[in-house]
């Protein structure tokens, strides 16, 4: 262990503590994605030295539920690093409807009921309310791309994708079925085709996950899919309005847009330090080495 001077974390597991006896070694808890799932707010995140988050929502949220406090934010064991390590996707925004997807991006079923945020469902209800806003503005392309652990927990949840899919497409509308996941055999046997390098999308849809953030870093319009699974988001007048605006809830077919964006965005997405607004990804992580390693 004695060459490695700084160990990245992208979740919780129990080889992580193992690792972390490694006292010569910084720890750095980087998470799989910026999200509002109940799994961003545990409070064993305290074991790493430094944790990385996306933006000021990221620093709130721990701070709302105790998992941390000012004076970790003000020594700077929380880091802002804005979408250095929020994940990276195919899609890009467009308002060319003729030729503009819609993208549906439902999350997995949680390792645990408690955690359960997926929007898919044996009534359909999220493939239904897709195909009517599809309908409503005459969009003919579907992308799907569901999360790689999808009835991982219960085998339920794969029924609900294979039945969504055939429903779209009895509708008339092109599904193009985007696996995350080159090993996924389930998959590969259930939509054999290679998809694009690039998206265009016009509008999204996805439960609540990490792909939400994903997504409004590139601008797109997104609506989130909320059940009454307990979340971690953060009490905040623009975020109360933000969501009242996106979420489809309790039934509803209506898909709203919220219109300032760019202030939601900043909330979500932000830096420590103004020098790592202009570094490339790779550079940031460099950045974030070094600074541990002097501190």
């Amino acid at each position: 262990m004695s060459p490695y001077k700084v160990v990245f974390y992208l979740f919780n597991a129990q080889s992580n503590c193992r690792m972390l006896a490694f006292r010569n070694a910084k720890h750095i808890f980087v998470t799989h994605g910026e999200s509002n799932k109940l799994a961003s707010i545990k409070p064993i995140i305290r074991i790493y030295d430094y944790i990385v988050c996306a933006g000021d929502i990221g620093v709130d949220r721990y701070l709302e539920n105790n998992i941390f406090t000012n004076y970790d934010v003000q020594t700077h064991r929380i880091i802002k690093m804005g979408n250095t390590f929020i994940g990276n996707n195919i899609y890009c925004k467009t308002q060319d409807k003729t030729n503009g997807y819609i993208l549906y991006a439902p999350t997995w079923e949680g390792g645990v009921i408690s955690e359960q945020y997926s929007s898919l469902s044996e009534d359909l209800y999220a493939f239904k309310t897709i195909c009517n806003f599809a309908k409503e503005n005459d969009i003919k392309n579907i992308a799907i791309q569901p999360h790689p652990n999808t009835g991982h927990r219960d085998k339920r949840y794969k029924k609900y994708l294979k039945d969504g899919i055939r429903f779209l497409k009895k509708n008339s509308l092109n599904v193009d079925l985007i696996s995350t996941n080159s090993n996924n055999s389930f998959i590969s046997r259930l939509f054999l085709q290679k998809h694009k390098d690039t998206y265009p999308i016009y509008r999204a849809f996805v439960d609540v996950s990490a792909m939400e953030i994903q997504l409004l870093d590139k601008d797109i319009p997104t609506n989130i899919f909320i059940n009454d699974t307990k979340n971690a988001m953060v009490k905040n007048n623009i975020l109360q309005d933000y969501y009242n605006t996106i979420c489809i809830k309790n039934g509803s077919l209506e898909c709203k847009t919220f219109l300032n964006i760019s202030e939601v965005k900043n909330l979500y997405l932000g830096y420590s330090f103004l020098e790592l607004e202009n570094k490339t990804k790779s550079q940031r992580v460099d950045w974030l080495v070094d600074f541990v390693i002097k501190k």
